[in-house]
């Protein structure tokens, strides 16, 4: 892939906080406003997008084994680099913080930046919006489990119901049976549909913007863990789902797209979750911060590079 394109277009996604922070230093935004942006991003813009990403799309029975594939290698690969995390910050000391750090270096920003990314890096490509979509689904069942467990270390935290019962799934399932049975949904329906999920980057951007007016320079820059998330999350993660794949493909053959896909999606920085998990259950909302926030203005440099990897397999 060219890597300044590349760059150029990450560089736009991440530009997108700006006005969040300044109308935060400008104090037009009110103590409490990532709150209400948050819940218009996980209620509304998120699930439209997933819906969005779906309509229209033509489905073909030869897809299956592909989405098969992303599902499989989704949960595997989590699994792996959670396990891998959790060796990496053994030595921390403060239990809070080391689960942080461990959330952080796998739960990625599949679903607001996920989508984009990949609509902006292949354009015209919608089976890669499609193995996205079938990645989040994995993806939000991990999160409110294996996720809130790595949190909280406490099993009775975990709901399992939030596996389905979660907005974007939701979406997800709603949206899923008119793509297997190729029902075309008309434009007039669609345009609104798309409107709403378009939102999501710029929502997710302006929110990160806050936050990031909201914390000390200090908190952020000053601290190692935040780095050291970023390098297992930026950089080993993706770097390990590559090697994984291209290990795999030479026993089984798998699409080339299958394997750009996860490791596209590998590279996301972290989800915002993580901080949410955090905030929700008593965890290190500040180290999850400020991770959140490190890996997202790094990536602006990781994904270019990393991208350039592509051309191996496409």
């Amino acid at each position: 892939m060219n890597f300044l394109s590349t760059l150029i277009s990450v560089a736009v996604i991440v530009v997108l906080a700006v006005p969040g922070f300044a109308l935060r230093k400008a104090h037009l935004f009110p103590d409490g406003a990532t709150n209400v942006l948050a819940a218009l991003l996980l209620f509304v813009a998120q699930p439209f997008l997933m819906i969005a990403s779906v309509l229209n799309k033509p489905f073909e029975a030869s897809m299956l084994a592909n989405f098969g594939w992303i599902v499989l290698f989704a949960a595997v690969l989590q699994a792996a680099v959670c396990a891998a995390a959790r060796l990496c910050f053994a030595r921390c000391r403060e239990e809070a913080t080391r689960r942080a750090c461990v959330a952080c270096s796998y739960l990625g920003n599949v679903g607001f930046m996920g989508i984009p990314v990949m609509e902006m890096l292949f354009p015209g490509n919608s089976d890669l919006v499609l193995y996205t979509v079938f990645y989040n689904i994995v993806f939000n069942a991990m999160a409110w489990t294996l996720g809130v467990f790595t949190v909280t270390g406490d099993r009775s935290k975990v709901r399992p119901y939030k596996i389905l019962l979660n907005p974007p799934t939701i979406a997800v399932l709603l949206a899923l049976p008119f793509f297997f049975c190729n029902v075309r949904v008309p434009d007039a329906v669609l345009m609104p549909v798309g409107y709403l999920g378009d939102m999501t980057l710029p929502l997710s951007m302006i929110v990160l913007g806050v936050r990031l007016a909201d914390m000390h320079p200090r908190a952020i820059f000053a601290r190692p863990y935040p780095y050291a998330v970023s390098a297992v999350k930026l950089v080993a993660a993706p770097l390990f789902t590559f090697g994984v794949l291209m290990l795999v493909r030479l026993f089984v053959p798998i699409d080339p797209y299958v394997v750009v896909a996860l490791f596209v999606i590998a590279a996301m920085p972290s989800a915002s979750i993580a901080l949410s998990f955090a905030e929700m259950y008593g965890g290190d909302r500040e180290t999850a911060a400020a991770a959140t926030l490190t890996d997202t203005l790094l990536c602006v440099l990781t994904i270019p590079v990393l991208m350039l990897l592509c051309t191996l397999v496409v």
